[in-house]
């Protein structure tokens, strides 16, 4: 299987996206390796995996709070990856809210969008306040989302994660991620099937 390509990116995020991209890519190419991890990392990601992750965060990243972003990322992503064959990981941008949008789009699409909003768990996402809240929020709808195939971008989702971690942070990606749900411009769904 041919990995993604891999978005341009600022040279201070680079070597860090790549790494988590490369890695992404790499599990669900792999269906041994995904049989054995998955499983695992959605409840307790490996230390190596994390740390092999890690090692290439920026420098001026506070490491304690980086690193747990990151184990949410993963384990984020083997709910989100589950035992499917294709993978659900997409290096396009698409954020928790643009695929949140497509998910209210498939289970209610005849419903206003204040309908479909709360047909989904996404506020669960957007007000949560700490990291662990949004990570527990995430759970089932990354669940969700992995039933319905519905892809997102797992590296966008792990800076997301990061920004978090800061009340500014937090408030600039719940703003990105309402952006994205509330987007009406038409376009195909991102999921495969």
């Amino acid at each position: 299987m041919t990995a993604p390509p891999i978005p341009r990116v600022s040279a201070y995020w680079a070597p860090w996206e790549h790494a988590l991209h490369t890695f992404l890519a790499r599990v669900h190419g792999d269906r041994r390796l995904a049989a054995r991890f998955l499983p695992a990392a959605a409840s307790d990601p490996p230390v190596p995996a994390v740390e092999a992750i890690t090692v290439h965060l920026p420098v001026t990243l506070e490491r304690r709070l980086a690193t747990r972003a990151v184990r949410h990322a993963i384990a984020l992503y083997a709910v989100h990856q589950g035992s499917l064959a294709g993978g659900l990981h997409r290096p396009d941008g698409t954020s928790i809210g643009a695929a949140c949008r497509d998910l209210a789009r498939l289970i209610a699409p005849d419903h206003t969008l204040v309908q479909r909003r709360e047909r989904t768990r996404f506020d669960d996402a957007v007000e949560a306040e700490t990291l662990d809240e949004l990570a527990t929020g995430l759970h089932p709808l990354m669940a969700e989302l992995g039933r319905r195939r519905i892809a997102l971008d797992h590296v966008r989702l792990a800076k997301d994660l990061l920004w978090w971690e800061t009340p500014v942070g937090r408030r600039y990606t719940r703003n990105r991620w309402e952006e994205d749900f509330h987007d009406l411009t038409p376009r195909p769904p991102h999921h495969d099937g």
